[in-house]
């Protein structure tokens, strides 16, 4: 079975049951019904990208989880950066960018010289 197939339903799971929601709440939000829900749950479902789309949205999932699922080190840390960065205009991710960069370089020359 697909690594990212597998995760997604652990994920969904474990999200939705953060959430109080159950498995017929989730269906009624996204349109679908309860069983597309066990099925992605249960690893039996591989949703459309449509669907996928609406279950992060709804759920917020954490991506690096659903994507990355083998890169289990801080993705909490990286998913909360990210979704803080979705959330910055341009200007804003230019500054921010152009901190990272400098603080990266900084901690590079820190590094070496310890």
């Amino acid at each position: 079975m697909n690594q990212s197939i597998s995760a997604l339903g652990s994920v969904v799971r474990a999200t939705r049951k953060s959430k109080n929601l159950s498995q017929e709440a989730l269906a009624e939000k996204l349109g679908v019904c309860k069983r597309t829900i066990i099925d992605i749950e249960k690893n039996t479902g591989n949703p459309k990208f449509e669907l996928l789309c609406m279950l992060i949205r709804e759920l917020d999932l954490p991506l690096y989880q659903v994507f990355y699922p083998e890169t289990s080190e801080n993705s909490e840390i990286k998913s909360v950066l990210l979704k803080e960065l979705s959330e910055c205009s341009d200007y804003e991710m230019k500054i921010i960018l152009s901190v990272v960069k400098s603080l990266r370089d900084t901690l590079k020359k820190e590094k070496v010289s310890v």
